[in-house]
């Protein structure tokens, strides 16, 4: 358990996405914290699927295949229509990085844990296009590796 003197000093960030929210507020409870201590920040939200939103990767090959023989060659580099690329997603993250560059609790979303995981030096972007995130565990970044709890 982390001392509470060490968790005053810890900012606290989460995704505007309800469910990264409730996650945050849940968590927080469970520390012996009052659950609406923390900031919100648009720039953890998910990687955006654009129009592919919402669609199985079958879905997607029948709706533009073009689009989907694109994001085969590279994931990381190919944008969905309307959507955003893991390169997109890691330029966002980087602004959010350079600002916020100090110890915290960040609670977003797979895609986020990914970009942040190239950013840090601890993966290729090809290796966390493809990493599996496991749910329910705490990913610590540093400068250059990343923990699995």
């Amino acid at each position: 358990m982390v001392e509470p003197e060490r968790l005053a000093a810890l900012s606290f960030v989460a995704s505007p996405l309800a469910r990264a929210r409730e996650t945050m507020e849940l968590m927080r409870v469970a520390l012996g914290l009052p659950p609406t201590g923390y900031a919100v920040d648009a720039r953890l939200a998910e990687l955006s699927f654009g129009r592919w939103e919402g669609l199985t990767w079958s879905e997607v090959r029948l709706a533009d295949p073009v689009g989907a023989a694109a994001r085969d060659r590279s994931i990381w580099a190919a944008t969905p229509p309307g959507g955003e690329s893991y390169a997109d997603l890691a330029d966002r993250l980087e602004d959010w990085l350079t600002e916020f560059a100090r110890d915290a609790v960040v609670v977003a979303h797979g895609g986020v844990t990914r970009a942040m995981m190239v950013l840090s030096g601890s993966l290729a972007p090809a290796e966390a296009c493809r990493f599996s995130i496991p749910q329910g565990r705490v990913c610590v970044v540093g400068d250059g590796w990343t923990e699995w709890r």
